[in-house]
């Protein structure tokens, strides 16, 4: 994805106009619509003063980060995506080509028979929203524009994502979840959601996958926990304490 394309799907994926950000780093509308269309070089400062704005990461414009990425508070990086294109989405892409180490869990409200009768559904456990934590510790919500809207009532959602990562030879770890009727009204609203929402989801999975495996001593948990909990690599990990 070309560095104008990634900041127009960004703008667009965070609800945003041309003129809201065009305003903010004082720079005309037109200039920022014609830098989005390719015909037009921004000075580095100006994308410096923008990428913050829509949640990409300066260094990464810089060369210095592989994932796009990146909050400048630590907050939860929301995205809305278009519900004809969500399997061709070229944000949820580059996120999936982008990151090393991935989780995604596919977000399901409480259906009711009344709910599933309207949408026609059979699926047991359509998805409202995403949500991923890569690596780098960004945890990001994905949802349709339209907060009426599921991203899928099926699971080709989740088999296009599972394809992605096999085809770029990343790991990952995927995951449906049905979610309580708070959660689902915070995300539907959109606004007051926040990713300490998601700190006890994210706390008890990295327990239920310990659990699973080999029988840990409570000292060999809390190191996995912290590993985690301070987005090392395995890998760095490993290393540093053979050193």
């Amino acid at each position: 994805m070309r560095i104008a394309e990634l900041f127009r799907r960004a703008r667009e994926a965070k609800g945003l106009k041309q003129s809201e950000i065009a305003d903010q780093c004082g720079i005309s509308r037109s200039a920022l619509a014609r830098f989005e269309t390719g015909s037009l070089r921004l000075a580095e400062e100006t994308l410096l003063q923008i990428a913050p704005l829509l949640d990409i990461d300066p260094e990464f414009l810089r060369g210095n980060s592989t994932i796009p990425f990146k909050s400048q508070t630590g907050s939860l990086i929301k995205f809305v995506v278009d519900k004809y294109h969500v399997n061709t989405d070229m944000l949820l892409a580059t996120i999936l080509a982008r990151c090393d180490v991935l989780e995604i869990y596919y977000l399901t409200p409480p259906i009711t028979i009344v709910d599933r009768i309207r949408h026609l559904n059979v699926v047991a456990n359509p998805t409202y929203a995403l949500l991923m934590s890569d690596e780098a510790g960004n945890v990001y919500l994905i949802r349709c524009k339209s907060p009426k809207d599921f991203l899928a009532w099926d699971d080709s959602l989740s088999s296009w994502h599972s394809e992605q990562r096999k085809l770029t030879g990343k790991s990952g770890h995927f995951e449906q979840l049905i979610i309580s009727k708070e959660l689902f009204e915070k995300i539907r609203d959109w606004q007051d959601i926040y990713k300490a929402d998601f700190d006890s989801l994210f706390n008890q999975k990295a327990e239920n996958l310990i659990d699973k495996g080999m029988a840990l001593s409570e000292a060999e948990k809390k190191l996995i926990l912290f590993v985690r909990e301070q987005h090392l690599h395995p890998e760095d990990a490993i290393q540093k304490l053979q050193q």
